[in-house]
């Protein structure tokens, strides 16, 4: 079998300077928080003094919803409990990870925070500022096996992210590990098979797009031969010609149901997250977002670029040309789900994790998955989402290294289960090639909706993880304030498409005016390189 995930995870910036001291190390000012107390301990020692009756409490906090807790944390923890039937973990759920930053920020003074969190790199720059997170490279590498884990056995892109805030040596050369991947995600397009197939049959031209240049030309073409054939307020039967009686008896069956769609408002291509597709395109267009400072406490926006406004013209032209649309196209907050069901839409880029919502009740049409457009085959960037698990300081030992071996766990031993069921990917190469994941990657026969998720780790292991195709998945810098930075370039394309306050702008105006608000990460010139 092919080996998976062998595409570079472009690289985090290093954040950290480190100041060596006796006894600990220090990255700037912030010290580096070691499990040594829990390391000396073993799993006999929890095993004799805890029971099922009287079992060691472990706290574990996440944002997922009720969803993934039911479909993959609850299943997890009820696996770990029976592994390790003398160790008890509550989870709670924050309701979103905006809201898990808040609550475990707020509870730092007193203390009360979990043994056990996930989150995102600038979550954890937050925590390590506050001197609550543990590196976790004394268990990583502990000679007990029932302790230890083959740090080799991890995908290497997804470790990148976590080994890029504190460091062991001047150089930087040698990072500590502050985290472990838990649940992984990226994106994917959605595609209306059943209309795509039946477009063809107008225009051998009209195929699933791998650029954006075709992709401009493919929507040009869907546009054009709906207009000319007249398929808007129509029913197309199953022969692939209008029919107004398609379905009904003794007439050919329904194909495709378009009486509620217009020229107004279809777009043939759509993207769910603006944030996403503004950080992707940067990308894609050979420009830079953001890069970290001298430390987790700064970074700097820099995405004032010509790469950036070409981009922005490009897809202004799009969005004219009714080609391309965001949520707010379809009058839609955040997703264009609905769109799609409703055929408003033929191809929608979305997370990986929610591919399902795309899918049509009952047999209206059929999806497929594809990558993600790129710009072209030197460009095929793709976002890498998703969170890691934390250990958190605590002065009781017997806490810590419970807490390391449900982290363990989750990590490894059930994590192909845990991205089945919750919709995810497994982060070590022994859980993607594990019998189990093969068989469900490989499953041809399911619900409309299953088989969408399984298309979508297909797109995942076997497209984004060959390297000869050539893709990237990339994160960029977690440091204090760069969630600040991804919630304001969300206003970028809204901005572009329809203007700000009723008055259109220019890219460079816009670009100007995001940076207008982010002022305090704009990179002061005498440390610009």
């Amino acid at each position: 079998m092919k080996k998976l995930f062998k595409y570079g995870l472009t690289t985090l910036a290093s954040m950290v300077a480190l100041v060596l001291a006796a006894g600990c190390s220090n990255v700037a000012t912030y010290e580096v928080q070691l499990p040594t107390a829990a390391t000396e301990l073993t799993v006999a020692d929890l095993e004799s003094k805890y029971s099922a009756a009287d079992p060691l409490e472990i706290d574990f906090w996440t944002g997922f919803g009720a969803t993934v807790t039911s479909g993959g944390i609850n299943p997890t923890i009820e696996a770990f409990e029976e592994a390790y039937p003398y160790i008890k973990v509550t989870h709670t759920s924050k309701g979103g990870y905006d809201n898990l930053l808040k609550a475990i920020n707020l509870s730092i003074t007193s203390r009360s925070y979990p043994n056990v969190a996930v989150g995102y790199p600038d979550h954890f720059a937050s925590y390590i500022r506050s001197g609550i997170q543990y590196a976790l490279d004394p268990f990583m590498d502990h000679a007990d096996p029932l302790i230890g884990v083959d740090v080799e056995d991890f995908v290497p892109d997804y470790m990148t992210e976590n080994r890029s805030f504190q460091f062991k040596d001047e150089e930087k050369t040698d990072p500590y590990t502050l985290g472990l991947p838990f649940n992984k995600s990226t994106e994917v397009m959605v595609v209306n098979q059943t209309f795509m197939d039946w477009a063809k049959t107008k225009d051998v031209n009209i195929v699933v797009p791998d650029t954006w240049e075709q992709a401009r030309d493919v929507g040009e073409r869907i546009l054009g031969m709906m207009g000319r054939i007249g398929a808007y307020g129509k029913k197309i039967d199953i022969t692939g010609a209008i029919n107004d009686n398609a379905g009904k008896v003794g007439y050919p069956a329904l194909l495709l149901d378009l009486t509620n769609v217009t020229a107004a408002d279809f777009r043939p291509i759509s993207y769910d997250s603006t944030s996403n597709l503004f950080i992707t395109m940067v990308r894609q267009w050979g420009g830079q977002f953001t890069k970290m400072g001298e430390n987790i406490t700064k970074g700097y926006v820099q995405f004032a670029q010509q790469s950036t406004y070409d981009m922005l013209n490009f897809f202004k032209e799009m969005h004219d040309d009714g080609i391309f649309a965001i949520p707010t196209d379809f009058g839609e907050q955040q997703y264009n789900s609905n769109p799609f069901k409703a055929i408003k839409s033929v191809m929608t880029i979305s997370s990986s994790a929610g591919v399902t919502n795309n899918v049509p009740t009952g047999s209206a049409f059929q999806v497929s998955i594809a990558p993600v457009i790129a710009k072209d085959e030197d460009h095929r960037f793709v976002i890498s989402q998703g969170t890691n698990m934390a250990i958190f300081t605590n002065r009781d030992a017997e806490k810590v290294l419970g807490s390391w071996l449900f982290t363990r766990f989750a990590t490894t031993v059930f994590n192909a289960e845990f991205a089945i069921g919750a919709g995810y990917y497994p982060v070590t190469q022994t859980q993607l090639d594990s019998p189990l994941y093969q068989a469900y990657i490989n499953t041809t026969v399911d619900s409309a909706s299953n088989l969408s998720k399984i298309g979508a780790a297909n797109v995942n292991s076997n497209v984004y993880g060959d390297p000869e195709i050539g893709w990237t998945k990339f994160v960029d810098p977690g440091f204090v304030g760069s969630s600040d930075i991804r919630e304001q370039i969300a206003t970028v394309f809204p901005m572009l498409f329809f203007g700000r306050d009723g008055v259109q702008m220019t890219p460079e105006e816009i670009i100007a005016y995001n940076y207008s608000q982010l002022s305090r990460y704009i990179e002061p010139e005498e440390t610009a390189s």
